[in-house]
């Protein structure tokens, strides 16, 4: 039996929270367990929260990193599993199984939103076989974090996002590397994302200025600053695979 998870990262942007979740459940295929992970908010996203009709796993505040490992702790007996902000709302039906065709066939266990779109193709079969079914492929030199989409093999063989990084910063990169370096991304443009011919991007993006972390505070730049150390010592390391703890 398949078993499929979409896991909400929520921290303190209440405003748009109910709408976010609330397009996840008619978007998936039936039976996709479809959770919010919350890294202690506070004020009205603590309201919403409460009436929320899905699984809601809380704790206090530790960072992007932790939040997520929460959520992969909780979706680890999935064989698919998407990780996604609370600033992405579906406008498109079926992109569930749109990710799942192409990394079942293509063998491409992580796909992401990608920064500085690129249209360069040096795999031609690749791009064929998504043209033949009303899809393209988006490349970018940098990944985001703010939607993955990954199969089992990233758990199994990756693991959880390192527990060293504290509040905000290169977590999420640190954890793509170590995807890339697995072996679980085979093709040379690394971040890839997928798009419906018919409709474009699945998602719109509400706006990632919002409350949460990523304001430009002095606590978020120092947090910036220390995990940009963390992220080249463990690159000098090389680890692969971090055990998956619920932190």
């Amino acid at each position: 039996m398949i078993k499929r998870g979409v896991a909400i990262m929520s921290y303190n942007r209440g405003k748009n929270l109910r709408e976010v979740v609330e397009s996840f459940p008619a978007s998936v295929p039936n039976g996709t367990q479809v959770i919010v992970c919350d890294d202690g908010s506070t004020g009205e996203t603590v309201d919403v929260l409460n009436k929320l009709d899905c699984t809601v796993i809380g704790g206090k505040n530790l960072g992007v990193g932790a939040n997520k490992n929460r959520a992969l702790f909780a979706l680890q007996d999935c064989n698919f599993v998407t990780l996604v902000e609370d600033d992405l709302v579906v406008r498109a039906k079926d992109w569930f199984p749109m990710y799942e065709e192409v990394a079942t066939v293509c063998g491409i266990h992580h796909f992401c939103r990608v920064q500085d779109k690129q249209a360069g193709e040096s795999v031609p079969r690749f791009s064929a076989y998504l043209r033949d079914h009303g899809l393209l492929p988006i490349y970018g030199i940098k990944p985001r974090g703010d939607f993955v989409f990954i199969t089992r093999a990233v758990l199994d063989k990756v693991g959880a996002f390192h527990p060293d990084f504290i509040g905000a910063g290169y977590a999420h990169v640190n954890w793509q590397t170590r995807i890339l370096n697995a072996g679980l991304v085979p093709h040379p443009a690394r971040w890839i994302d997928l798009r419906s011919e018919e409709v474009g991007d699945p998602f719109q993006q509400l706006g990632d200025r919002e409350g949460g972390r990523w304001d430009e505070d002095e606590k978020v730049q120092e947090q910036i600053k220390r995990n940009r150390k963390v992220y080249n010592r463990l690159d000098k390391e090389g680890t692969i695979h971090v055990p998956l703890l619920m932190p």
